[in-house]
């Protein structure tokens, strides 16, 4: 099973739980697209030493947004060139959120359109996280691309009584059982 692991903004806490997975799950690992360093493979590596870490799609220098990277870097690809590495249990973790460019054309749920495997989108909590965690949840379902659950990081469960109510998804909390959680879901 390849997973993608998303965001709805960028440091929710999308290289931690892809950490958790690899780690208690035994899957493997590959980022699509990796923008400035420390490496999210590193956090990986340290976390999870026995994971099967695949070099990422497309590595920049720049810690930007992956269009302005790729033009101050000069750096010359397209999104869609970008080769899902072969594994039989693959955690897919993106950059940014669903509409972050992955090139001058393309975003990262175009490419998730393009090449379908089902995603844990996660979330935290802050002023404004619901209206970006409702419509992250619209233009995955929107695209047909199946949602296995909203991991979600929240001090209380305001923002997850109301988003369960509306999105009709399985959420999680994103605490020390969340992988025990997601193995039902996902298996």
């Amino acid at each position: 099973m390849k997973i993608y692991i998303s965001g709805i903004d960028t440091d929710v806490g999308k290289t931690y739980l892809s950490a958790r997975l690899c780690k208690e799950l035994g899957f493997d690992y590959f980022k699509l697209i990796q923008a400035g360093t420390p490496k999210d493979s590193d956090v990986v590596a340290k976390f999870s030493p026995k994971t099967k870490i695949f070099k990422e799609g497309v590595f920049l220098k720049t810690p930007a947004s992956p269009h302005k990277g790729r033009i101050l870097e000069n750096l010359s690809y397209k999104a869609f060139d970008i080769q899902i590495p072969q594994s039989d249990k693959l955690i897919i973790e993106l950059a940014g959120g669903l509409f972050s460019p992955l090139d001058d054309e393309k975003t990262m749920i175009d490419y998730m359109s393009a090449f379908k495997h089902p995603t844990i989108l996660v979330a935290k909590d802050y002023l404004g996280s619901i209206n970006h965690t409702l419509l992250s949840i619209e233009a995955l379902k929107q695209r047909d691309i199946k949602i296995l659950a909203l991991i979600l990081k929240t001090q209380d469960n305001f923002s997850k009584d109301f988003i369960s109510k509306y999105a009709s998804i399985p959420i999680i909390e994103f605490d020390d059982k969340v992988c025990e959680k997601l193995l039902k879901i996902i298996y």
